[in-house]
């Protein structure tokens, strides 16, 4: 019942640098694709909300665009750091995330890792993550938590796998016990709060990530034109259109033929389907929005805009 008293209840942000393990520690938890995930870093560029209710709490984990200073897109990627560090400062507890793979700690901190750990909110409580064991020895994991423990007064540390599982079972437990108690935010059953448009065009860009090569997806969003069941049949009509940046990029997404335009439709409807549990027609356009990552009219028209004033 909406509103109910429960021991334990609150919101838990995931930050970190790209490619981390964020999403898939998220889906991990939920048993679900909640946030889309390839093996290429900054999938993710909005904030989603992940809901896990038990008989006596609600945690509700909110992934985040991974943390980066690059200068690609420059508006755009200012607004998904804005979002990941809002995400913390409004968060009850903060999981800020590093992949121990990539950490050399007898070299010290990378730019990117300083740089988030200067901006994290030190008005809630951190845990450090260090995810990824399954692909290191014990003592890069353990080193890992040294170094980062040297700048930033964690609450607690923690060594996972968010791909296999290990040391995910402890983390909950520690993170739910640390949520104070509340009132029940969401409904039992409810995984997520995004829109249905948001969670289509985040899928439909999964295949782009995972489709497409090099840059061109960085160089790629996605808008939702028509969502509307069909007039006759048991069928729900999705039209989509995905920018691209420049003109030469069009064709690459269209593919010869129009073939990858149709590998990435077919395979994202596949999973539209399985979300959805119904029939999906989808018709996908590609659109040339010359460095649409500047522009903030188209920034705000794909969610940019909905949690906070850039």
């Amino acid at each position: 019942m909406l509103g109910e008293s429960l021991k334990h209840s609150g919101f838990v942000a995931i930050v970190g640098p790209p490619n981390a393990g964020k999403s898939t520690f998220m889906n991990f938890v939920l048993g679900k694709k909640i946030s889309i995930v390839t093996p290429r870093a900054q999938t993710t560029r909005n904030k989603i909300n992940g809901i896990l209710t038990t008989a006596d709490s609600q945690v509700i984990f909110t992934d985040t665009p991974g943390i980066t200073k690059s200068d690609f897109g420059k508006l755009l990627n200012n607004w998904m750091n804005k979002y990941s560090f809002s995400a913390s400062n409004d968060a009850d507890l903060t999981l800020f995330f590093v992949d121990t793979s990539q950490q050399h700690p007898e070299i010290g901190l990378g730019e990117e890792e300083q740089h988030i750990l200067d901006n994290l909110s030190t008005s809630t409580s951190v845990f450090l993550i260090a995810n990824k064991s399954d692909v290191v020895k014990p003592m890069r994991s353990e080193d890992t938590i040294r170094l980062y423990s040297r700048h930033f007064s964690f609450k607690q540390s923690f060594i996972i796998s968010a791909e296999t599982g290990e040391g995910v079972p402890q983390l909950l437990e520690a993170v739910t016990t640390h949520l104070p108690s509340g009132p029940k935010m969401f409904p039992d059953g409810m995984d997520s709060d995004a829109p249905d448009d948001f969670m289509i065009t985040e899928i439909i860009r999964e295949k782009i990530f995972t489709y497409l090569s090099k840059e061109l997806p960085y160089h790629t969003t996605v808008t939702i034109d028509l969502i509307k069941n069909h007039d006759t049949k048991d069928i729900l009509l999705i039209n989509a259109t995905i920018h691209v940046a420049r003109k030469s990029q069009k064709g690459i997404v269209i593919g010869k033929g129009g073939s990858m335009l149709r590998k990435i439709g077919t395979t994202a409807r596949m999973d539209l389907e399985a979300l959805f549990e119904r029939h999906i027609g989808l018709k996908l356009f590609v659109r040339i929005e010359e460095k649409w990552f500047g522009q903030e009219k188209l920034l705000k028209k794909v969610g940019f805009d909905k949690d906070f004033n850039g």
